[in-house]
């Protein structure tokens, strides 16, 4: 999908995370347009994943600011920013062992359910109709990844790919305007990343806006508009893909070893 107008949707302005005496980000600025797909790279331990954090409010910023839509975020509530548009996937999924699949969609679903915890207790008719049209969105998100039949699976029942699109499902099901996935490729076969970054390709193209972590170089190349180099907290590069990796400093730091000479 193309960027849509030069106004930044997501933005950090000199943003500093520090743990005690431990800085995990520090001084970093960069933005996204609305309708890119951008991605951070870096070694373990850059500071990828305190960028996400930082983003939906998990860890208060030490120093700088964040803005998204022309709004200055720092400081809101996780439950803000997500009404705001902003929903996040995890690294080690963090799904609800002992719940079904569509029940572990059905909690992204409830962000915009309105009946009080005494008609839900009671199982009053608006809040037994409000279940059963949360039930249907979280199936209707399943059905983009061809997972509605497995919805009353458990997901350890599941392989590794498809746990983690329920974990992308439950995301989209707060309706989001920018998707935050953490490390989506991690653990999948060339094959299952290949698939993995044509399904994130498609919601780019029906209008998501996606910023992503990854260490898998072919899911960077293959979906990224621009990408975010990070070591040690601080940004290093930023470009197209084909602009990082002739980067001299991020061959140094992560793609490893030399630059190959050219034709």
């Amino acid at each position: 999908m193309s960027r849509q107008g030069d106004s930044p949707y997501l933005e950090f302005r000199n943003v500093s995370k520090a743990f005690g005496g431990l800085v995990a980000v520090n001084n970093v600025s960069f933005s996204l347009l609305k309708g890119e797909v951008l991605s951070i790279i870096g070694p373990n331990g850059a500071g990828k994943t305190t960028l996400l954090n930082l983003i939906t409010g998990i860890w208060p910023l030490s120093k700088g600011e964040i803005w998204f839509k022309g709004q200055k975020m720092s400081g809101l509530p996780t439950y803000r920013i997500c009404h705001l548009g902003i929903s996040r996937t995890f690294q080690n999924l963090q799904l609800f062992t002992d719940l079904s699949v569509v029940q572990n969609v059905m909690v992204g679903c409830h962000t915009k359910a309105h009946s009080s915890l005494l008609e839900v207790m009671l199982r009053l008719g608006r809040a037994r109709r409000e279940e059963q049209e949360l039930f249907d969105r979280a199936v209707e998100k399943l059905s983009l990844f061809g997972l509605e039949k497995k919805a009353l699976a458990m997901p350890l029942s599941l392989p590794l790919r498809e746990r983690k699109l329920i974990g992308v499902a439950r995301a989209l099901a707060t309706e989001p305007e920018l998707l935050l996935l953490d490390e989506p490729a991690a653990g999948l076969s060339v094959e299952e990343v290949r698939d993995f970054s044509q399904r994130i390709l498609k919601l780019n193209e029906h209008g998501m806006t996606i910023l992503f972590i990854e260490h898998r170089m072919e899911m960077v190349e293959g979906i990224s508009t621009r990408v975010v180099v990070l070591n040690f907290g601080c940004k290093i590069a930023e470009g197209t893909f084909d602009e990082i990796q002739r980067n001299e400093d991020v061959v140094a730091v992560y793609l490893g070893g030399t630059q190959k000479e050219e034709a």
